[in-house]
């Protein structure tokens, strides 16, 4: 009963502080500047459904994950440069971790690792957008 009070209360606290309004506001202009540039209005929406549960689950946890920020950067590394990788997870997979596992262990870290970089990618072109010319 004490954690849902818990949960409550930081609910209480993000409405107090207008963090709806702005994410609000904040989605209906990347909304409408994406139906001005003839860009998929539903990939954004599923984009800011996920963006909205990591801010939610970064304010109860404290700060973000410094895994999950420098997998990102790897992964703007990746989508900014000109080679073409056939295997892009090789770029991000952690050797330390990794060659240490089992073989079922780096199959179920492989499928995660994927799920990551394509959900990471999606967030990249939804920031920098589909304009580099790279068929992603």
């Amino acid at each position: 009963m004490d954690e849902l009070r818990k949960k409550a209360k930081e609910a209480r606290t993000r409405l107090r502080q207008g963090f709806w309004n702005d994410i609000i506001k904040e989605r209906q202009e990347v909304i409408q500047s994406a139906m001005e540039h003839g860009q998929d209005v539903q990939c954004i929406k599923e984009f800011y459904k996920r963006k909205i549960e990591d801010r939610i689950r970064n304010l109860t946890n404290g700060k973000k994950s410094s895994d999950e920020d420098a997998l990102y950067e790897k992964v703007c590394k990746i989508m900014q440069s000109n080679e073409v990788l056939l295997n892009p997870l090789s770029k991000l997979i952690d050797h330390e971790i990794y060659d240490k596992m089992s073989d079922s262990a780096k199959q179920v870290y492989i499928l995660k690792l994927s799920e990551q970089y394509l959900a990471m990618k999606e967030r990249y072109k939804l920031e920098h957008g589909n304009n580099l010319g790279i068929a992603y």
